[in-house]
């Protein structure tokens, strides 16, 4: 029977369209990637070696559509749809699992960073704590003015940096790929009993307005801002704290959920 007019039982068309469609669906999400990216980010979409990969993928993607359409009349639209989707979900897949890799390798790089400036101003990370409640009434108002109290060169000012920590537990929504980050506390001082804490928030607050007093599962404590942050936020009003009173030995406790 021959084919009907419109379509095609070729084994090098099948072949063909089953190569457009791979590299097609391999090259065709980075591309709008690319068109939609800020001009000031240096991001390579495509090194050389993806160009190999998408070769690769579309040479296969033909092999399989040439084997089930062998000899299968079929409009060149339909065959090219029907192609597309396993290296749909191939692309995507790699795409998720190209972005996770880039995104562990940025965590590395500002953990390193971190670490490096907590060995520089002497600040530590430990313990934990599951329960916290201010103690002693709302927490301090933050100053007026632009609150800049001391020049501190990856800190414009304090009442940026209280904003930061203020702001830290309200995540937004997100659908992307993303780090997982503990949340923590910058505890000030340790303190006996509520009364002593409470002392203490208000001794420290004429140079750290965002200095409060605590009740956590572990006793009383001067913390400063008023919600966990993540490690970089409150690494920063640690060492903005430290700046500040070089009598202060800000620690960085995480915040268990």
């Amino acid at each position: 029977m021959e084919p009907v007019a419109g379509t095609t039982a070729s084994a090098g068309a099948k072949f063909a369209i089953g190569l457009l469609a791979g590299i097609a669906a391999v090259l065709l999400p980075r591309l709008l990637a690319l068109l939609s990216k800020s001009d000031d980010a240096n991001i390579i979409f495509f090194p050389s070696s993806y160009f190999m990969l998408a070769a690769g993928v579309g040479v296969f993607l033909g092999l399989v559509t040439l084997v089930l359409e062998y000899q299968v009349a079929a409009r060149p639209k339909e065959t090219f749809m029907a192609a597309l989707g396993l290296p749909a979900v191939l692309s995507g897949a790699l795409g998720t699992a190209s972005t996770a890799e880039s995104v562990s390798d940025a965590n590395r790089d500002a953990e390193r960073l971190r670490q490096a400036v907590r060995i520089e101003q002497g600040i530590v990370k430990e313990g934990s704590f599951t329960a916290l409640e201010p103690v002693g009434g709302p927490a301090p108002a933050k100053p007026m003015g632009n609150g800049a109290f001391f020049d501190l060169p990856f800190v414009a000012s304090a009442h940026a940096a209280d904003d930061r920590l203020a702001q830290a537990s309200a995540d937004p929504v997100r659908f992307g790929v993303r780090v997982n980050q503990p949340k923590y506390v910058v505890v000030l001082r340790q303190a006996a009993n509520e009364q002593q804490a409470l002392q203490d928030a208000h001794k420290l607050q004429a140079q750290l307005p965002g200095a409060r007093a605590v009740r956590s599962n572990k006793g009383f404590f001067v913390v400063l801002g008023n919600a966990p942050a993540s490690e970089t936020d409150a690494l920063l009003a640690a060492a903005r704290a430290k700046k500040a009173d070089d009598q202060l030995q800000p620690v960085l406790v995480e915040m268990k959920q």
